[in-house]
């Protein structure tokens, strides 16, 4: 009686790294200009500047996106100004200490303010007592809770809370909404995230431009990012039909060994052995030609368009071994 073992897939591998692959290359960093004032808080644009809230100034700026300068500033109304956002019309503006500078108070409110001279137009008690972040998506306001990790859509008028879910990670700061989805930054994981308005579900989530990135905007198909530690304003990228980017390269070498015993009493016949064809994907590319040991009979592609390299032995005698090697090089990603 005949028989044959395979001792199969003995795998050496001396090196092998997980590769890393988004799906997009959201979050690239198109251009930087400097920040005004100290501290950097909150962002929004009203159609020809970006309005930048800081806290340690406690002023609100108006900045040429494409240059960065200063066009005016104005006094915002908070002891602590945060978020603020653009209605069509007025600024918003959101104060964490509720006008008042004492260190235990947390009791936010927020200021409907004239872009012109500061002038408050309307004053409305937030939906939660440290709100951050803060946008408009064309009805309601949008706010972020730090300290309560949340998300919440509500009235301007009234501060009644529409709709609220949790945030995607705990230190929430920075939220815009870009006509279809929210943008939030969060201060502790260092990432973005692009979040359902209906249900505060994750679609996307990129690697924040900076160390702590509070305020956001979106205009012109580009996210737009206040980092208070780098004091720095960026524009991202968002989309721009790249489906994917590699990061983190790192160089391995597998060697893959496949091994045809026959224990006997009698010869195998024939024996064939397929070992699949590495190629190059979007995380791996091959470093140089792949070598087999012996070399392969032919190259078969199956149904499915994966190529294997075909090792054929015939009249294989009782107690003979048979060793099929690939060597390969490679990048992961």
């Amino acid at each position: 009686m005949k028989r044959l073992i395979q001792q199969a897939f003995i795998l050496t591998i001396a090196l092998f790294l997980i590769p890393f692959l988004t799906n997009a290359y959201t979050g690239e960093v198109v251009k930087k200009i400097k920040a005004p004032g100290s501290i950097a808080t909150g962002m929004t644009y009203d159609g020809q500047y970006i309005w930048v809230a800081d806290r340690g100034e406690k002023l609100l700026y108006a900045l040429d996106p494409q240059t960065g300068e200063v066009q005016k500033k104005i006094q915002s109304p908070a002891y602590w100004p945060m978020g603020v956002a653009w209605d069509g019309q007025y600024l918003w503006n959101v104060d964490v200490k509720g006008g008042i500078p004492l260190s235990e108070n947390y009791n936010g409110v927020i200021y409907k303010v004239d872009p012109e001279d500061g002038t408050v137009l309307h004053t409305v008690s937030a939906p939660t007592n440290t709100p951050r972040g803060l946008t408009w998506d064309g009805k309601y306001l949008w706010c972020l809770d730090n300290s309560k990790d949340k998300i919440i859509q509500f009235n301007p008028n009234d501060g009644t809370t529409i709709k609220s879910f949790k945030a995607p990670a705990n230190d929430p700061r920075g939220i815009t909404f870009d006509g279809e989805y929210l943008w939030i930054s969060d201060r502790l994981e260092d990432e973005l995230y692009l979040v359902s308005p209906e249900n505060g579900e994750v679609i996307l989530i990129t690697e924040a431009p900076g160390k702590f990135t509070r305020g956001l905007a979106f205009f012109d198909d580009h996210l737009w990012a206040a980092d208070s530690e780098e004091d720095q304003v960026f524009q991202l990228k968002v989309r721009d039909g790249q489906q994917y980017r590699r990061t983190e390269p790192h160089r391995a070498r597998v060697t893959f060994t496949h091994q045809v015993t026959n224990f006997g009493p009698g010869m195998v016949k024939e024996a064939n052995v397929h070992i699949a064809v590495p190629r190059d994907r979007k995380s791996q590319e091959l470093s140089r030609e792949i070598t087999y040991t012996p070399g392969y009979t032919n190259l078969v592609t199956d149904n499915w368009d994966q190529q294997t390299a075909h090792f054929k032995q015939v009249n294989i005698k009782p107690g003979k071994t048979i060793k099929y090697k690939m060597e390969v090089e490679f990048t992961t990603y």
